[in-house]
């Protein structure tokens, strides 16, 4: 059958639909591909400013954070500053920065933020930005929003009742050497050198190969071992210190003396747990930058380490010349804490920063004069003793508020003080320095068991603790306002607290003299001699024993009636972004 061929006309009639409908597709798609192109556009430009005004709220944020206070009104003014400064206006029309103070807190506050405007003291700064961003293609404008959490913490750190003040060299080396069995001889100049020094805690993360503050507290260490990380941060720490030579050769020698034993030592102090720091941060990494001193960790790690023990032996070099001589036991109750933190309350009302003094027993067998025996005693004239038993209570410091706003000198710590009180009495220790009694009269006098010289009962007194106070401390270190203490209760002396001791040897009775061998005829002229001999010199022998004994009892930590508060430092903290 012969093939049917078509007309020119026709045939290119088709042509023209067909092409006349790839045209049309072709132009469909190229719609979508504008449309998309133009949306891209939107979109994009939506992302960048999303992008630019969450970079805005960072910074008004941080710049928040570094002036955060109660009222808020300096962080509003600084995240406003910023927010200007980086091209934002809060007035222009669509515009709004909010700026919240609150505290930033991951133990009290809930997740994802853990930032509430409840908590205090205030560490912490929101600020939520927004703006209205025109769609130039797809529609009408939107509004984005960013939002910022900055917290800053201010950090303290700061004991209560170390220092070397009214102390020799002899009496410390005396003292470290019965808690930590060393042989110690050292010159008061090397431990001023350790008092003054001072090392970051960040200086003892390194120097312990950690990588964190948490597992610093957590790291358990001989007191040995703590002697050489001391000596470490101070190697190779950046804080400037005068006598950082003398400081290093001093913790060196004590690193020398090979301090013996096994037992380990918590860094950290948790849940009333004896260990060398507490530290009061819901997040720990905030102690980095604050300070403290290594010859004040040096005696909290001997005390731990003697904590629960027996009485050591500290020695015989508390003296007055030509009126006392004094031999001194120690035994540690419940050692000192180093604290570091920051200020005010947590939600349960507690202070967040707590500093404690130690609780110490201590017996002191005071040797006062010749006995001023009779005509016809041949021989060495014995000394007269007045054998004395303390119980310290420990003080209790914290860190009620910090001001870091200025510069150094106009920073301020302010600490709360509760000193702690001391029970006291004349009368023979027990056995075993146990719970405190004074049940034994004291033996003031015994010659080889022929004559013996009591008092008819013991004289049991307390020392009193002062009242709550608060101490304010500037922001620099090194300057006469580190130390500061508290005035002492009425009262609060040996010589105060044991007023009524010569009206007791002088009362009738007050004395008791027996022999097994000598009649009461030859007796009966030494009471009346010795109490000639005490009374007068008794309120100097007292006032003595406050001027040796209690600085060796601050020595340790342990305080009666007055508090020392040593501010180690005041670390104003960088504003760092939390959210």
């Amino acid at each position: 059958m012969p093939r049917k061929v078509h007309p020119p006309e026709r045939r290119n009639r088709g042509k023209a639909r067909t092409q006349r409908g790839a045209a049309s597709t072709l132009a469909a798609i190229w719609l979508v591909v504008a449309v998309a192109a133009l949306g891209a556009i939107d979109i994009g430009n939506l992302f960048f400013a999303r992008r630019s005004l969450q970079s805005v709220a960072d910074l008004a944020a941080s710049a928040g954070a570094q002036r955060v206070d109660s009222t808020c009104a300096r962080s509003l003014a600084a995240a406003n500053g910023s927010a200007g400064s980086n091209g934002f206006d809060p007035s222009a029309t669509g515009n709004s920065l909010a700026v919240t103070c609150g505290r930033w807190d991951t133990q009290a506050n809930a997740a994802p933020d853990f930032f509430s405007t409840n908590g205090t003291p205030a560490n912490a700064v929101k600020v939520t930005a927004a703006r209205t961003v025109p769609y130039f293609f797809l529609g009408p404008a939107r509004q984005v929003t960013a939002s910022a959490i900055a917290k800053s913490t201010d950090v303290g750190s700061f004991s209560i009742g170390t220092t070397l003040v009214s102390i020799s060299g002899g009496t410390v080396n005396d003292l470290l050497n019965a808690l930590l069995g060393t042989n110690l001889n050292l010159t008061l100049a090397s431990y001023q050198g350790l008092a003054d020094a001072r090392v970051r805690v960040g200086d003892l993360v390194t120097a312990a190969g950690v990588g964190t503050v948490d597992q610093l507290l957590a790291a358990q260490l001989t007191a040995a071992q703590i002697a050489r990380l001391m000596l470490t941060a101070l190697q190779t720490t950046t804080v400037a210190n005068a006598s950082l030579a003398t400081a290093i050769g001093a913790m060196g020698a004590i690193v020398n003396a090979n301090i013996p034993g096994n037992q380990t030592i918590a860094l950290g102090s948790k849940n009333g747990a004896p260990g060398l720091l507490s530290v009061g941060f819901a997040n720990t990494q905030s102690a980095l930058d604050a300070t403290i001193s290594p010859l004040e960790a040096l005696l909290v790690t001997a005390e731990i380490a003697q904590a629960g023990k027996s009485a050591v032996n500290v020695g015989a070099s508390l003296a007055l010349p030509g009126l006392i001589s004094a031999a001194l036991k120690v035994q540690i109750i419940q050692p000192p804490v180093l604290a570091i933190g920051e200020a005010g309350r947590d939600p349960n009302g507690n202070w967040r920063t707590l500093a404690h003094a130690a609780q110490v027993r201590a017996f002191v067998d005071v040797s006062v004069l010749p006995l001023p025996l009779p005509a016809g005693f041949g021989g060495a004239k014995p000394m007269i003793h007045v054998p004395l038993y303390l119980e310290v209570a420990p003080g209790t410091a914290w860190l009620v508020s910090t001001q870091c706003a200025g510069a150094a000198s106009a920073r301020r710590s302010v600490i709360g003080v509760q000193t702690g009180l001391a029970n006291v009495c004349v009368g023979d220790t027990p056995a075993n320095m146990g719970a405190f009694s004074c049940s034994k009269p004291a033996t003031l006098v015994n010659i080889l068991g022929t004559l013996t010289v009591s008092m008819a009962a013991s004289l049991p007194a307390t020392m009193p603790a002062s009242a709550q106070t608060t101490l304010t401390f500037d922001g620099v270190s090194g300057n006469g306002d580190d130390y500061k203490t508290v005035p002492a209760a009425p009262g609060a002396s040996l010589s105060n607290a044991l007023a009524g001791l010569s009206a007791s040897l002088s009362a009738p009775g007050g004395l008791t003299v027996s022999s097994p061998l000598l009649p009461s005829w030859l007796l009966s002229p030494v009471a009346p001699l010795l109490v000639a001999t005490l009374v007068p010199v008794l309120g100097t022998v007292l006032a003595g024993l406050d001027q040796v004994l209690l600085p060796v009892l601050q020595l340790l930590g342990a305080q009666v009636g007055t508090s020392t508060i040593h501010d180690l430092s005041l670390t104003c903290g960088e504003s760092q972004l939390a959210y």
